[in-house]
């Protein structure tokens, strides 16, 4: 398996986890707990996520 399909795997499951911890206030409540978590996710999985669509692109980029 190549690093271009490594990473593409990759950030199919960041997206599949940010859909899960999508936050919602009515769901979550506002400033609990779950919330906060949810968040946190949120913001680290989506640094990886651009960083990872960053990787992706500059490798199609030299492959061409």
């Amino acid at each position: 398996m190549t690093e271009l399909e490594k990473l593409k795997k990759r950030l199919t499951s960041i997206e599949l986890k940010l859909d899960k911890v999508r936050t919602s206030t009515i769901q979550d409540g506002w400033q609990t707990q779950r919330f906060a978590k949810k968040s946190r996710s949120w913001d680290i999985l989506a640094q990886e996520k651009m960083r990872i669509i960053g990787k992706i692109f500059e490798i199609e980029e030299s492959l061409k």
